[in-house]
């Protein structure tokens, strides 16, 4: 182990110090902090999360993660509650002297707890305000394997103000023939519409047999207090029917927004809705002064499944594309 350099478990009289340095992190986000993992119920994670100090007793890096039993192999796994957050540090330590001796300390403590495996799942560069190339390297320097999702985004530096003019001629004319038909995009704010939107979003999800990660409880508990400035629900309504809907996360030190769970009513598949929404949540994160907005993965299995058709549809919005990377070290 590194001179000087030591790791302590996360325990909670950490948590305000915990907070404190996530929010003075280049590539720390509220889903990394204490306030939101905490939201979870107690019992459905193990967290065996790690705080590291350097020679002088100050907190120079944070490691959100949890313990996952795979087959029998005890794995430290970036957190489960969080969608991504591998090594947290600050600008200071942001040196490959530094991150080195970071990664070594926290490689040789997790073999000392008996692992058999460490999976860090990098919080992505776009939701950072530095790039994850020298991180990256390190941890490579190791012996770490790299797995990549491909994620979509938009880049408003240099995407053309007329929000349609950066779509294809088929994207345009789904949005042309909604505004047609006046829909409108409402912020919701009451759970009796919120539960309409979440009930769109079961449905569309059932088709691929799956359910949604936040259940409607969960959903009002972050828009309403936890979160309540990096979250909203939109919906959009044909009349007074909503047919469709998005959630918004908001990334405010990367000055990124992303959109997820975006769902719209099978039977108004001919409108395509979810164009419209896609199109409205471009405007949203535009008119708010964001620099981009995220569109999320379009891979499967840590980039071994690849789903063509959706990336041609994000594709089709002007996107850019940028790495999600999860990083496997083997310790046995």
């Amino acid at each position: 182990m590194n001179e000087g350099y030591y790791v302590i478990k996360y325990n909670p009289s950490l948590e305000k110090e915990w907070d404190e340095f996530i929010n003075n992190s280049i590539n720390g986000t509220f889903l990394q902090s204490r306030r939101f993992l905490n939201y979870h119920p107690e019992g459905r994670f193990i967290d065996n999360s790690y705080v590291v100090y350097d020679e002088k007793n100050r907190i120079c890096a944070l490691l959100p993660a949890c313990v996952i039993n795979d087959n029998g192999r005890k794995i430290l796994s970036s957190h489960s509650g969080s969608t991504y957050g591998g090594i947290i540090t600050s600008k200071k330590y942001f040196l490959v002297k530094s991150v080195l001796d970071i990664i070594e300390t926290i490689n040789d403590f997790a073999r000392s707890e008996d692992f058999d495996e460490i999976r860090l799942k990098l919080t992505p560069s776009i939701f950072g305000t530095e790039n994850n190339d020298m991180l990256a390297f390190c941890l490579l320097h190791f012996g770490y394997e790299r797995k990549d999702d491909l994620n979509l985004y938009i880049d408003f530096s240099d995407y053309k103000d007329n929000i349609l003019s950066n779509f294809t001629q088929g994207k345009r004319t789904n949005v042309n023939n909604c505004n047609k038909l006046n829909v409108e995009l409402r912020k919701l704010e009451e759970r009796k519409d919120i539960e309409t939107w979440y009930a769109i979003l079961c449905e569309t999800l059932e088709k691929y047999d799956r359910r949604p990660v936040h259940s409607l409880d969960e959903i009002m508990l972050l828009k309403d207090e936890i979160l309540k400035e990096e979250c909203e629900v939109y919906g959009l309504y044909l009349k007074d029917k909503m047919i469709a809907g998005s959630f918004m996360f908001y990334f405010n030190n990367a000055q990124t927004a992303h959109t997820q769970y975006l769902a719209a009513l099978h039977e108004y598949d001919k409108l395509s809705p979810m164009t419209y929404m896609y199109y409205a949540m471009i405007k949203v994160a535009k008119e708010k002064g964001y620099k981009k907005i995220s569109f999320g993965i379009a891979t499967e299995d840590m980039g071994a499944y690849l789903n063509t058709g959706l990336i041609f549809s994000k594709e089709c919005y002007g996107s850019k594309y940028s790495l999600n990377d999860t990083f496997i070290l083997k310790l046995k």
